[in-house]
């Protein structure tokens, strides 16, 4: 399963997106949250990256996919790192999402609706 994947699957379904709009955010979302990997220091890029291989690997082993229900669980399963991968890929998911303009506007359109 790929990163970029993971990342779709772990986007909010709220504010509802056209799916054109919704492609396009998933995109944005998966390279911001590959740029901020990137950006950190050696040693936590090497730390996501296996923790992230071991979650791929779980989720083949239960022959499902890798979505936000399986990072769940795989975060329940062992140490505190695991769950700290299902933090920090959803935490830099939501921001990217939160900060996207279609977001921003569809948030806007929701509110001024009666």
């Amino acid at each position: 399963m790929s990163l970029d994947a993971t990342v779709a699957a772990l986007l909010p379904d709220w504010p509802p997106l056209p799916p054109a709009d919704r492609d396009s955010v998933s995109r944005h979302c998966a390279a911001f949250v590959r740029r901020q990997i990137g950006l950190a220091p050696a040693h936590i890029r090497f730390g996501i990256w296996t923790l992230f291989a071991l979650f791929t690997a779980f989720s083949a082993a239960r022959l499902g996919k890798a979505d936000a229900a399986a990072l769940a669980r795989f975060s329940a399963i062992g140490p505190a790192a695991f769950a700290g991968l299902e933090r920090i890929l959803r935490s830099m998911t939501l921001l990217a999402f939160l900060e996207h303009p279609a977001v921003l506007a569809a948030v806007a359109a929701a509110e001024s609706q009666p």
